[in-house]
């Protein structure tokens, strides 16, 4: 079972927290709640209180402690978050240390330039020798990533949620009959702890294909998914006669044993199975994957067992009927001091994921071929099976055009109880059969731009997320499409109006190129005359945000908008404590209720902006304020301008947590009676 399986635990409150008002708890309780947590590895729970404890006592050493917590839950954008608090102002190198976390969670937020230099500052001002090599091997896989098979023509898709769930699902194996077998916990609710717990294991699943997507998935019998063990990572033999699999408990979100088993197929089904005492120790073995070496059946896994490279290594055992040789270690050509995972062979070659190779983020898909005596030279599998998050479990059937990942990648589809990169989803791949290149431009009225970003989304429904290019030396930029689908391309040039185009590839039958081109409209240019002023803003003080208007009945953020979202977006940057009420307004045309709903879907509108570009949601508190707040003489009943009415429509933030006051800077326009003296 992969060391990434996290169950989401929420503990009942300590006894001498029950029946009391969370604001009355006092501060030593509240810490003590958190330590329980931490020490009982309920993750979960101990950042929810460390919070809590630091609203109360602002301490930094316990922001880096809610910063590894998160990181530990790979809830990436909470932790980056709360890395910053502190080493944004850490002058005197206190938390030098915590920069090679930080490094680690800007490179899986795909940060390469920010990341890379965290690791270099890392490197420059560390004494942490034992930590210096692991940075130098982050630094080495974001300029390789350059290098590295951009593989457009295969096609990434998220299992829907008829296989996947809102918790970890993984370990995806085909069998024989076309069959989908995989493990999971096939939930969408928080799993709770209370010593009442019934069904709370991960168990193997079945599912077939059908014309509409997987049907309802099936658990094995009790034999197969024993109570108290989570079971998964299934594998099976050639003859699709023998299946191996893994049960395993768990401390909070740890696994601490693992050991493997074995079941037969019989014309009633899977027959009990039997636990490998040949290979089971005093360790971890998990991950078993059924192949050939030397003209023998052997069966690969992954152990922690003494006597290899360290952490985790990939080994195989020789199988001759139900016995199995001394596990062999596949040595340093493979194996590095840090962790390899998930092995799957065929037809000669060993795919397994690592994290002691270059690589794009966390743990990462390789592939090495075996030519009867040595493996081949290990090689990062690239670009969309691979990406900035941690990548395992791939495997491949119908020669290569179709197959199996694990991911916890974020996707918009995806269903995550706690963040989009908290859980593993399964993904299938294949590969594009018809070649549709589309090759896209943003120009100016010089010509194609360099530096744009271009988007591709596709329109279909179906679960693919959109695709982001942006490259400084660039021009143009090109991606693979599908036949028969409907596409839309966004385009955003720093100075310039974003804009966008939909196109459509119906009736293309053979390999072909689309080009595409938008010309982008550059901003206005403030007029020079303009003095800079600095405003003090203080908190529950209401600031207006000037550019930030609405079309009458409609909650869709204006293109003059996105200047006065950047300087909001700034500020929270600028101040990571910083949590903000963002407000809408309507103007008083239409009924009371409605416009309570629009402004809040407008204010909503403006929060999806923010965090859309990294801000965490639970830094926006969203109001919508209707027409209760007219600014001028319109209110019902009174004859307007559509310019007097649009003045109304209007979004505001004020600071709820964090600062006690701000300062914003403004140009003000020079005048006769301004003129900047």
């Amino acid at each position: 079972m992969s060391n990434y399986l996290k169950i989401i635990t929420i503990l009942l409150f300590p006894v001498y927290l029950l029946g009391q008002p969370l604001r009355e708890i006092p501060y030593r309780y509240m810490l003590e709640a958190a330590e329980d947590a931490l020490e009982n590895k309920d993750y979960y729970n101990a950042v929810e209180w460390f919070e809590k404890c630091y609203k109360e006592q602002r301490e930094k050493d316990m922001a880096i402690t809610i910063a590894d917590l998160y990181m530990k839950l790979r809830d990436y954008k909470r932790a980056e978050s709360w890395y910053k608090r502190v080493l944004s102002r850490d002058i005197d190198k206190f938390f030098i240390d915590q920069r090679f976390n930080y490094g680690k969670v800007l490179k899986y937020l795909g940060e390469y330039n920010d990341a890379y230099a965290e690791f270099k500052f890392f490197i420059d001002s560390s004494t942490n020798e034992s930590l210096k090599p692991l940075a130098k091997l982050e630094m080495e896989g974001m300029v390789k990533s350059k290098e590295f098979e951009e593989n457009n023509d295969a096609v990434i898709r998220l299992l829907d949620n008829k296989v996947n769930s809102g918790m970890s699902d993984f370990g995806p194996m085909e069998y024989a009959d076309g069959s989908l077998y995989f493990s999971s916990f096939q939930t969408n609710k928080e799993i709770i702890l209370d010593g009442k717990e019934e069904n709370v294991f991960a168990k193997i699943y079945t599912s077939k294909e059908g014309e509409k997507g997987y049907e309802k998935a099936n658990a094995l019998p009790e034999s197969i998914n024993r109570d108290g063990f989570h079971t998964g990572n299934v594998s099976f033999t050639s003859d699709g006669r023998r299946m191996f699999f893994t049960r395993s408990t768990l401390e909070g979100g740890e696994v601490v044993t693992s050991q493997l088993f074995v079941s037969n197929k019989k014309d009633s089904g899977w027959a009990p199975p039997l636990e490998i005492t040949g290979l089971n120790g005093e360790f971890q073995i998990k991950h078993p994957a059924a192949g050939e070496l030397f003209g023998n059946d052997v069966l690969f896994f992954s152990s922690n067992m003494e006597g290899g490279q360290g952490g985790f290594d990939i080994y195989y055992s020789t199988m001759n009927g139900d016995d199995f040789a001394t596990p062999v270690n596949l040595g340093e050509t493979i194996n590095t001091p840090l962790d390899e995972i998930t092995p799957y062979y065929i037809d000669g070659t060993l795919y397994f994921s690592s994290e002691g190779y270059p690589s794009l983020g966390g743990f990462d898909i390789y592939v090495t071929n075996w030519n009867g005596v040595n493996w081949s030279e290990v090689k990062n599998l690239g670009m969309q099976y691979n990406s900035t998050y941690d990548d395992f479990s791939y495997a491949v059937f119908n020669g290569g055009m179709k197959g199996f990942l694990v991911s916890n990648r974020p996707s918009e589809k995806k269903r995550s109880l706690k963040s989009k990169t908290c859980c593993d989803d399964i993904y299938s791949f294949g590969i594009r059969q018809l070649i549709i290149d589309l090759v896209a431009v943003a120009e100016n009225d010089d010509g194609p731009m360099k530096g744009a970003e271009i988007t591709l989304a596709d329109l279909s429904g179906e679960a693919i997320d959109p695709i982001t290019k942006k490259n400084e030396t660039f021009e143009e930029y090109s991606f693979l499409l599908d036949a028969d689908k409907p596409y839309k391309l966004i385009f955003r040039k720093e100075g310039y109006y974003p804009d966008s185009l939909e196109f459509n590839t119906v009736g293309i039958l053979d390999d072909f190129t689309i080009n595409k081109k938008k010309k982008l409209r550059p901003l206005p240019v403030a007029p020079p005359a303009t003095t800079e002023v600095t405003e003090i803003v203080t908190i529950n003080q209401p600031i207006r945000l000037e550019n930030i208007y609405y079309d009458l009945d409609d909650d869709k953020i204006l293109l003059d908008a996105e200047k006065d979202l950047s300087v909001l977006l700034g500020l929270l940057n600028e101040y990571p404590d910083m949590v903000i009420e963002l407000s809408s307004h309507t103007d008083s045309r239409g009924i009371s209720n409605y416009n309570n709903n629009l402004s809040l879907r407008r204010a909503d509108s403006a929060k999806k902006w923010i965090t859309e570009r990294g801000i965490l949601e639970d830094r926006i508190k969203t109001v919508g304020y209707g027409e209760s707040q007219i600014l001028n003489r319109c209110v019902n009943g009174v004859r307007c301008t559509e310019e007097e009415h649009r003045l109304n429509r209007r979004t505001e933030f004020k600071i709820l947590e964090g600062p006690q006051s701000i300062e914003i800077k403004k140009e003000v326009k020079n005048t006769p009676q301004n003129n900047g003296n």
